[in-house]
């Protein structure tokens, strides 16, 4: 896969996360901070499907805040 298309997968990857946010905060959040690396992106350029995706959060806040969020709901 070329750097153009993986770039596309994990955008749409990350879009299709934040449709299933209910908060609008942490959504806008996981859109404004999330970083994807790992071996996803090797998997992708090798032409082989990744397995998963390793997210990282810009910020401490933000990852905090997407924490607290999930905990909420696992609570449910």
């Amino acid at each position: 896969m070329k750097a153009k298309t993986i770039k596309s997968v994990l955008r749409r990857k990350i879009e299709h996360w934040c449709a299933n946010i209910d908060d609008e905060h942490v959504r806008k959040l996981v859109a404004d901070n999330t970083i994807v690396t790992g071996g996803a992106i090797v998997s992708m350029l090798l032409g082989e499907k990744p397995n998963d995706f390793d997210v990282y959060m810009r910020t401490r806040s933000a990852a905090y805040a997407v924490c607290r969020y999930y905990v909420e709901k696992f609570k449910q």
